[in-house]
């Protein structure tokens, strides 16, 4: 899967009256939408999905963290080692996944897709699943990074996406 899929993937589920449910969704990357079967999807279960894998998994370093599920404290940990899905970013560019933890200040972890990147190297959209875009009728829309300009927040690549090796590296800087 290239980013541009990616993103198309993610932006197909936008603007579908979606219900944010922490916890919901992301069990079958096979279907047309990430919800479950009340509409209902959290971030990481909405991030899964758009990657074209199951939230669920048997991953080791997943099954020994949390007993194979994939959340933000999952990915935030993931990005830490060597061997699991995820690396830190070496560079923001579309498809780039902005994620932070729970804990250290947040009452619950947060990830997004990065959609559109400005000329400064920093994310200026990004899709996401949340309880605050619910106030604004559908729970997965693509908004500027505001919620991810936050302590704790990395930038990691997923490692079955495709990556351009022109791109210019920079590192990513947050907060």
């Amino acid at each position: 899967m290239t980013p541009n899929q990616l993103i198309a993937r993610a932006r197909s589920a936008a603007a579908k009256n979606v219900v944010y449910k922490l916890g919901a969704g992301g069990m079958r990357p096979d279907k047309a939408m990430p919800t479950d079967a009340n509409n209902r999807c959290d971030c990481s279960g909405f991030v899964c999905w758009a990657l074209g894998i199951s939230r669920q998994t048997t991953h080791p370093l997943y099954l020994n963290f949390n007993g194979g599920w994939i959340n933000t404290n999952a990915m935030v940990n993931d990005a830490k080692e060597s061997t699991g899905m995820f690396r830190p970013a070496t560079l923001i560019v579309p498809g780039v996944i902005l994620v932070f933890a729970s804990g250290g200040g947040h009452r619950v972890g947060h990830c997004g897709i990065v959609t559109k990147v400005g000329a400064a190297g920093m994310p200026e959209t990004v899709i996401h699943c949340s309880s605050g875009n619910s106030r604004n009728g559908d729970a997965i829309q693509e908004t500027p990074p505001t919620v991810f300009r936050t302590a704790g927040t990395i930038a990691i690549w997923y490692e079955g996406l495709v990556q351009s090796a022109a791109e210019p590296r920079r590192q990513p800087r947050f907060g």
